[in-house]
Parts: C-alpha cells; structure tokens; sequence
C-alpha cells in the first residue's frame, strides 16, 4: 500500500513508521519547524533529504543513499539523532552555510567524500557532538578527499567538535582546511587515518597555508595515523595561535607540525 505523504502526528512528532519507507525523504522534507520526525530500522534512497529548519530527525536508523550527491542536507537549528548514514557521494551530513544545528550520536561510514562536514562563511553556531567518520574513502583519487569530519573551505564562528571519533578514513581525520573561523575540539579521538595510497593520513589538520585561526583542542588523542604525511596533529601552514591543552599524540608516521601552538599538559610525538 503506498501511503505517500501520510504521516501520524502527535504532540509535534511524525512517526516515520506511518509513511511506507520508500517515501521517508518525502515525510522528512514535509515537516514543519518544532516537529520530530522519529525514523527506525534500515531505508535504502538515491537522492539527497533536505531536512527543514527546525526539525528533528532522531533514529536509530540507517539511511543507504546509494551514490546520492549528498546525504542529509540540514537546515537552520536542525537536530539529528541517532543515524547511520552511507553510501554518500559527497559529504554525508553537510551542513552548508546554516546556524544552530546539532548533529547528535550519528556515523558517517561507507561514503566517498568526507563523513560529517560544516562549510560556508555563514554556517556558525553548529555542534557536532558523540559522531563518528568511519571508514569513508574516495578509490578514484587513491584517497586524497574523504575525511571522517571538516570544517573547511569557510566557515563562520563557534562552531564545536567534542566527544566524536574519526578512524580509518582514506584521507585524514578532521581537516580544518581553509576553515574562516576557529573551531573548539573537546574530547576527540583520531585513528588509523589514511588508509589509501595517496591520502594524507593526519589525525588532526588544523589549515592550511594562508590561515590564521586559533583553534582549540582539549583532551584529544590521535595515534597510528599512516598515509603520505601521517601526523598526529599538524597546523599544515595554519599559522594561527592554536592551543591545545591535555593532548596526546603517539605512534603516527610521522612527528606532529606544531609551529605555532600553545601546549599544556600535553604528551606529542616530536
């Protein structure tokens, strides 16, 4: 039976489970701000799901995108909770030029660019919190691309990291490349980046050349990160005041690049 657009509403909350599932991105995209769409179980789609500001999209679930562009494309002030998000083309969650989202337990794994990234001058304010980036690597360019989580290519302020994992990625895992604004990294772990032939295989990229952002790490780890360069941390050109404060770095390919940073209580490989 198709029950296209079909949803139950209670208190604020569209249950998924009304909708048949080929027609879960039609429900998502449907909802009004202060609803919560709860999804459950496995949905296999192949085109990207705009989730509208103010909404709240909380499994668990697994949505297979099979090669889609993107994945879930939030709004403004958009919460998503518990969700497995794969076969991604692009960026699995993307949060472009948008405030105020959390992006709450997810994993980004099985995609061919990077898990979970935030971009654009005017995306502040955004949370990444207890996600993981796993195991997402782009074979066509022997792994130079998909990352576990960014912030690049511009961004805007306060924006934070904390609690999340990035392993076993082709290329590194967190990339700050060309980032507009500093970030706050707490409690993070990087490993086993770099698992491609000509991905960079960095814990933690903190720029590029040409940046100045005084980024901030508290209580982060990266350990046996390979690739072509493979550190622990590296500022990679960044030439921002960045702190970092009870980080440890350990059995990476190579020493970590800390040319302008301030460190306590921190144990790095040099």
């Amino acid at each position: 039976m198709n029950k296209k657009n079909i949803g139950l509403t209670l208190s604020g909350i569209l249950l998924a489970t009304a909708v048949s599932r080929a027609d879960i991105i039609d429900t998502i995209q449907a909802a009004k701000s202060g609803q919560t769409v709860n999804v459950s179980g496995t949905y296999s789609v192949s085109r990207q799901c705009n989730v509208p500001a103010g909404v709240t999209v909380t499994g668990p679930a697994t949505f297979n995108f099979n090669g889609a562009g993107n994945g879930f494309v939030p709004g403004n002030n958009v919460r998503l909770n518990s969700l497995t998000v794969t076969g991604v083309h692009h960026p699995g969650i993307y949060l472009y030029n948008v405030s105020g989202c959390v992006i709450n337990s997810c994993i980004a794994t099985g995609n061919t660019d990077t898990g979970i990234q935030i971009q654009g001058s005017s995306a502040k304010n955004n949370t990444i919190q207890y996600c993981q980036g796993v195991n997402n690597a782009d074979p066509a360019t022997q792994g130079q691309n998909a990352d576990g989580i960014d912030v690049k290519f511009g961004s805007g302020t306060g924006n934070v990291l904390k609690n999340c994992d990035a392993h076993q990625n082709s290329d590194d895992g967190y990339d700050f490349w060309q980032a507009g604004a500093a970030v706050t990294v707490t409690s993070c772990q990087a490993y086993n980046n770099g698992s491609l032939s000509a991905g960079n295989g960095n814990g933690f990229k903190m720029g590029a050349s040409g940046d100045h952002n005084a980024h901030t790490y508290t209580d982060c780890i990266s350990h046996n990160n390979s690739g072509t360069t493979g550190c622990g941390f590296t500022q990679n050109g960044n030439t921002g005041s960045v702190h970092l404060t009870r980080c440890h770095s350990y059995s990476n390919k190579n020493k970590d690049v800390l040319n302008n940073c301030t460190l306590t209580s921190c144990t790095m490989q040099q």
